[in-house]
């Protein structure tokens, strides 16, 4: 039997590995250029918007999505309450072929957090410095980068933020924006080179974000007291705005619970939400599994109809959304969204705003 010193001294040892071993992940990691979605970043990924308003009991008329942007003091930076915190936002959405997208610049300061809607061009209470230009499509996903006073790019690895989507009186819930900070080589304030209108996320003007998706899905099902629907939300940062898109093409793997796979497809120009697991897919909890994983193989741009664009691998990102739906009424009881998970694998891309 192992002695009680013996087992104390084990522990020791065990907790310093984990002590040590998680500084030197993130050191790996910012070797490699590849963002941490874990700390503050210069630029912000809200991966779903949706247009429109829901009639709660209790609180009224509100907007199905609601947005809040915090910027904090960037690590290792000296700041004072009050600073000025420029931002330029990004509506981005899918029209045929077009990435269809509107921007508009919001305000806030180091310390301070703005709140706002894709309903309303006036921000909620507490203000945030501008105007907000509204969506051009029901639903899409949403960037944020902090600018200096002329509109350049600017290194500021402070912002954090996140989304309300709320569907139906009853089904709300909330995710966390996916932050990229910007080159490491940089000081904070610095301009990031952005030639040609195009925000770099090549290690150096920006960190790098990943290509691949790895998620947990619940495959859908329909009881007497529930049906369940899950949709894929796909976006990629490799975009064009207001002009033609090369197509993604994303190969997908679905597991069930008994690790049998099921090798599936999807197409789209920067965004996507798919349809159900099971309309989109055939994927069911009768003929396949109730609860499984989702990993996507590749995901590439290809040439098509002699659009000016560039072909090859693309970043990829996104959430899972599963609805609870009254099977006699047709009524949304509830839903919750899920990140997706990624291999620590950098893609290099531009965002062309």
């Amino acid at each position: 039997m192992m002695s009680f010193k013996r087992e104390i001294t084990l522990l020791f040892f065990v907790l310093l590995a984990f002590a040590v071993a998680t500084p030197k992940a993130r050191a790996q990691a910012r070797a490699t250029g590849l963002s941490d979605s874990q700390e503050a970043g210069s630029f912000l990924v809200f991966p779903l918007f949706e247009t429109g308003s829901v009639t709660t009991a209790d609180q009224g008329v509100l907007p199905k999505t609601s947005f809040e942007i915090s910027a904090r003091c960037p690590t290792g930076s000296t700041c004072t309450d009050g600073d000025d915190v420029d931002i330029r936002l990004e509506w981005v959405c899918s029209a045929g072929v077009v990435c269809s997208e509107r921007n508009f610049v919001l305000t806030t300061t180091v310390n301070g957090t703005i709140r706002f809607d894709p309903t309303s061009s006036v921000c909620q209470p507490g203000g945030c410095g501008g105007f907000v230009q509204l969506p051009q499509c029901p639903e899409g996903y949403l960037v944020a980068w902090v600018i200096d006073e002329s509109g350049n790019p600017i290194k500021f690895d402070g912002l954090i933020g996140d989304a309300v989507i709320r569907e139906s009186p009853t089904a709300v819930s909330a995710y966390d924006a996916i932050p990229v900070q910007a080159g490491a080589a940089l000081a904070n304030k610095a301009l990031i080179p952005a030639p040609g209108g195009a925000l770099e996320f090549d290690r150096f003007s920006y960190q790098a974000v990943t290509g691949k998706i790895i998620g947990s899905v619940h495959y859908d099902s329909s009881t007497a007291t529930s049906t369940i629907s899950t949709s894929l939300i796909l976006l990629t940062l490799d975009t064009l705005s207001n002009r033609p898109n090369y197509p993604v093409f994303v190969d997908l793997n679905f597991y069930n619970e008994f690790e049998v796979p099921a090798s599936e497809s999807t197409t789209f120009f920067c965004f996507e939400e798919t349809q159900n697991l099971n309309t989109a897919f055939g994927l069911n909890a009768a003929t396949f599994g109730t609860k499984g994983l989702v990993e996507s193989i590749k995901a590439v741009k290809t040439p098509f109809v002699g659009i000016a664009d560039t072909a090859g691998p693309v970043t990829l990102l996104g959430l899972v959304i599963t609805r609870e739906i009254d099977p006699a009424t047709g009524t949304l009881l509830r839903h919750y969204t899920l990140p997706f998970y990624n291999d620590s694998k950098p893609v290099d891309t531009d965002f062309v705003y």
